[in-house]
């Protein structure tokens, strides 16, 4: 009995792939490229081959680590893109990004399979082969990304009870639910906070204990405290905290 061979899975049209592409060019609000399909197909299978990384392997990753990789992608892409963006000021070029190309997902599947398997030689050997830039340094800039990342909140918003419950995408309701949770909370848990984040990457923090004492944190340098009244103007302030309306508070500060 004669039975057909199976054909190899191909990374750059899976749709694990395609969903993750897409998902962080959402995220980063830039735009995804797929002209010249086949020159970035054939890259993608070059790129994957000099890794030495089983197929599988690498989807297992998408699929296993999905959240993770997705904050490892942004938060990588991000500070890169500033490092680019020096650079070219330095060279005094004005080169702006169009894009990501699909598949790039891929490249940065790669990075973290090796960043997560603690396989820094591979890494290394890899990034040579690829030809990058002081690979050595690009490198030392990966593994920080690597660890930095975990910490990183892919939404603009996120709220945090001292009893360690959070959630991210703070919405009303989030609100509602906290105060009345706090009501019960016990002295030492009795609190949470409500983060946003603002332009340039900076985190507003507005905080609120049991005694509806709160400390509204803007930026590194600016720290004010409250102390209000009753739930219902704790409950104003933080609203218009997530609505990020931030100089009705302060003429509520100043009252």
């Amino acid at each position: 009995m004669w039975f057909r061979r199976k054909k190899n899975i191909t990374l750059f049209n899976n749709p694990l792939i395609s969903e993750m592409d897409e998902k962080i060019c959402s995220i980063l609000k830039v735009k995804l490229i797929s002209s010249d399909y086949e020159i970035l197909e054939k890259l993608s299978e070059e790129e994957q081959k000099q890794s030495g990384i089983k197929t599988l392997e690498l989807l297992s990753l998408f699929e296993k680590e999905n959240q993770k990789l997705t904050k490892f992608i942004c938060y990588s892409y991000s500070l890169e893109s500033k490092i680019e963006k020096k650079l070219d000021k330095v060279k005094k070029e004005d080169i702006k990004t169009v894009g990501l190309s699909k598949g790039f997902s891929i490249s940065y599947g790669i990075y973290y399979y090796f960043l997560k398997n603690e396989k820094k030689n591979e890494l290394l050997n890899y990034l040579s082969k690829r030809r990058i830039p002081q690979h050595g340094k690009f490198y030392e800039r990966l593994e920080n990304y690597f660890f930095q990342s975990k910490g990183v909140m892919l939404s603009e918003s996120y709220i945090q009870y001292a009893g360690g419950y959070s959630k991210e995408n703070v919405n009303q309701s989030d609100i509602q639910k906290a105060l009345n949770d706090l009501k019960i909370m016990d002295k030492e848990h009795g609190a949470f906070w409500i983060s946003m984040l603002v332009e340039n990457d900076e985190e507003f923090i507005t905080e609120v204990n049991k005694n509806l004492n709160l400390s509204l944190i803007y930026g590194e340098n600016k720290e004010n405290h409250y102390q209000a009244e009753n739930y219902s103007e704790v409950k104003n302030i933080l609203e218009l905290h997530i609505k990020k309306d931030f100089n009705k508070i302060n003429e509520i500060l100043k009252k």
